[in-house]
């Protein structure tokens, strides 16, 4: 039996200072009784989505390529639009898919289905300056605490965080030995509880923080961004995460130190996110489409396998949706992925590119 249900769809227009009633207000306690928030696919949809996949592989087409119109699912589009994406666009605002066999297929097979159902709902960014749109979440010895750090080449605990663009999905390949459990919270739930118990922090939370570029600062511009954690843009609320972009620009030329409030209020956000939250435990084949303006996501540090054709490995993709939610003017800016250098080609690498 399939144990997802959709979310409400009942949503108020958005004021700052008072209660936010969205569908992307669920809460942990919503899916005590069952895990409604996941998508079992059946047989059926896993053919035809594995027979769209190795179609596109066959006609030798680049998977940057990969557009919803080469990916052919005429049975399952329908679900696919109206079921798994209107919950990221305008339910809860994430969803986890389960069912898909990932054993004894390649990298590029898996990395098409994940691209093929992520194609409906808009297209693919640059994650990095080498302009990758297929990323690896793998620990390549990376630190999430250097002046550059990027937490899915480690193996570090990852605090909540939105990425830099509309949506993300990640597609497990395989688990580690231990460890790296996977959370997502609605930030439209730890604003409500924020606003109720520690109402001046969520005010605080509204205005513009400085946040590190982590080494990825385009030509000619600043190393760091200014953007509110709390905004409403028209009517619609949108948090951005309070962890390590912050933290990491406190050591930048220019940028003011935090006061103490400000600490304090950004660790009551990040308490209350731990809190309010949702462990997902992966298992290989899931594949997650979750929308950064109303969720945030987090990690616990993880051991992997010695061997490396065990070692735990997630497929990243950023998301450019067609379908826009409105957000403020100075994260809008920010939603394009990282900007690269000219002469820079996007490209989808099959592995782990070296990190500079």
């Amino acid at each position: 039996m399939n144990p997802f249900e959709p979310g409400t769809r009942l949503r108020h227009p958005a004021v700052l200072g008072e209660p936010i009633v969205d569908p992307a207000g669920w809460s942990n306690r919503d899916f005590s009784a069952r895990d409604s928030y996941l998508y079992v696919l059946s047989s059926d949809e896993i053919d035809e989505i594995l027979l769209a996949a190795d179609q596109f592989e066959n006609t030798g087409i680049q998977l940057r390529d990969l557009s919803k119109d080469k990916f052919f699912i005429p049975k399952f589009e329908k679900t696919l639009l109206e079921v798994i994406h209107d919950e990221v666009l305008n339910g809860r605002g994430f969803i986890f898919l389960r069912g898909l066999p990932v054993e004894g297929r390649s990298v590029l097979q898996n990395a098409i289905v994940q691209w093929g159902l992520a194609s409906y709902l808009g297209s693919m960014l640059p994650q990095n300056k080498q302009g990758n749109l297929l990323e690896h979440v793998k620990n390549a010895g990376g630190d999430i605490d250097s002046p550059t750090g990027r937490g899915y080449n480690s193996a570090n605990t990852l605090g909540f965080h939105s990425d830099d663009s509309d949506a993300f999905s990640l597609m497990c390949l395989r688990v580690g030995k231990s460890g790296g459990e996977h959370r997502v919270v609605s930030s439209v739930t730890v604003y409500n509880a924020m606003l109720d118990r520690f109402p001046r922090f969520a005010k605080e939370l509204e205005f513009l923080f400085y946040r590190s570029r982590r080494g990825e600062i385009p030509l000619g511009e600043v190393p760091f961004v200014r953007q509110p954690v709390f905004s409403v843009t028209d009517g619609y609320f949108c948090a951005r995460g309070a962890s390590s972009t912050i933290k990491r620009a406190q050591e930048l030329e220019g940028v003011p130190k935090l006061t103490k409030f400000q600490r304090d209020a950004i660790n009551c956000y990040q308490t209350l996110c731990g809190e309010l939250s949702l462990l997902v435990n992966w298992q290989p084949g899931d594949i997650s489409f979750v929308l950064n303006h109303v969720a945030l996501h987090a990690r616990t540090a993880y051991q992997d396998w010695p061997e490396p054709e065990k070692k735990r490995h997630l497929l990243r993709l950023w998301i450019n949706l067609e379908k826009k939610r409105p957000i403020h003017e100075t994260i809008a800016q920010d939603m394009s992925g990282i900007k690269l250098a000219e002469g820079t080609n996007p490209n989808t690498p099959l592995d782990m590119t070296p990190v500079v």
